[in-house]
């Protein structure tokens, strides 16, 4: 009799046994893993707890809330992504602990840093591809190089986007794009400090009024390609031309034709004063006071000129002399 109840109990257990390896089995089955290669996982998701260890919860998902730790208390708010979909074209909106200040912007699979307007050049930190229902491929938003995979089913937004957190801050993409942002910033003010326009200080003609934007030089009016010169800081040439007896050179003091090595064809820059290399006739002259180009023996107003913003002095002299205007 004993036996039997010793017998019955040993079932017992082995099913109990059995249903909790089963249990746990299929809890590992559901875990939402984040890979950054093929056996290294630097997350695990299970249910509404995000795992960056075996027993580390990192983060805690209720509803569109991600929590800090596993306290649910408006402290321990960390993102509240209100989000229906990361891979829709409408836009979706990650904010901050006071669920006003907006930290990243999601629209057709990608996370964007920060709020509107975004630019999708060099703000874009991650972007995903849905190969199929179980596996998401995670990219760096800057150099677009694979940074990691999700694998699991029924992966939520806010799964997502807890998980694209992760990653971010695993790769510390925020900061690289906060340096290229800064850094495009810089291009762009430098940029706009370069641009200019020259044009005749009085009358009304518009012909002669020319734009510079740190590269080209054009007519601000009309179209006239054939009148486009690009300058590198050395070599200036049509923009739509390859003559090369077109193109005139610059060496940092001194204007002259690619083509020619002759004298009489070269200008000069000394301090403030333009003339002839070689020739010393006054009426060729040009003096550059403040923001006015004028002649340096005359005021004839028909040759003077306005500068506004900032023009290279090989730029200036090919429109007072004439070259720009083919």
């Amino acid at each position: 009799m004993i036996k039997k109840i010793l017998s019955k109990i040993k079932v017992f257990i082995a099913i109990i046994f059995c249903f909790c390896l089963s249990a746990k089995t299929l809890a590992q089955q559901n875990d939402i893993l984040l890979f950054i290669d093929s056996v290294t996982i630097i997350g695990r998701i299970n249910g509404d707890k995000i795992f960056i260890s075996e027993n580390d919860i990192a983060y805690t998902i209720q509803g569109k809330i991600i929590y800090k730790g596993t306290e649910i208390n408006s402290d321990n708010i960390l993102l509240i992504a209100d989000v229906r979909d990361v891979f829709s074209k409408k836009t979706g909106i990650v904010y901050q602990q006071d669920s006003k200040t907006v930290q990243y912007i999601t629209q057709k699979s990608a996370i964007y840093l920060g709020d509107y307007p975004i630019n999708t050049y060099y703000e874009r930190l991650v972007f995903m591809e849905q190969k199929n229902d179980s596996l998401i491929l995670l990219y760096n938003g800057i150099d677009e190089s694979m940074i990691g995979f999700i694998e699991g089913k029924n992966v939520s937004s806010t799964q997502i986007v807890a998980a694209a957190y992760l990653y971010i801050k695993h790769y510390k993409l925020d900061e690289q794009v906060h340096a290229v942002a800064e850094q495009k910033l810089a291009e762009e003010e430098t940029a706009v400090s370069q641009n200019g326009v020259i044009k005749q200080k009085y009358g009304n003609n518009i012909y002669y009024e020319w734009v510079w934007d740190g590269k080209i030089l054009k007519p601000a009016w009309g179209n006239r390609p054939e009148d486009e010169w690009k300058f590198d800081g050395k070599y200036l040439q049509p923009s739509w031309s390859l003559d090369p007896q077109s193109e005139w050179v610059w060496d940092g003091s001194i204007l002259k034709p690619y083509w020619d090595n002759s004298s009489q064809n070269q200008w000069t820059w000394d301090g403030n004063i333009l003339k002839p290399f070689w020739d010393s006739n006054p009426d060729k002259m040009f003096i550059l006071e403040e923001t006015t180009m004028r002649p340096m023996w005359s005021y004839d107003t028909s040759h003077q000129w306005e500068i506004e913003g900032n023009i290279p002095l090989p730029v200036i002299a090919l429109v007072v002399i004439g070259i720009a205007d083919r």
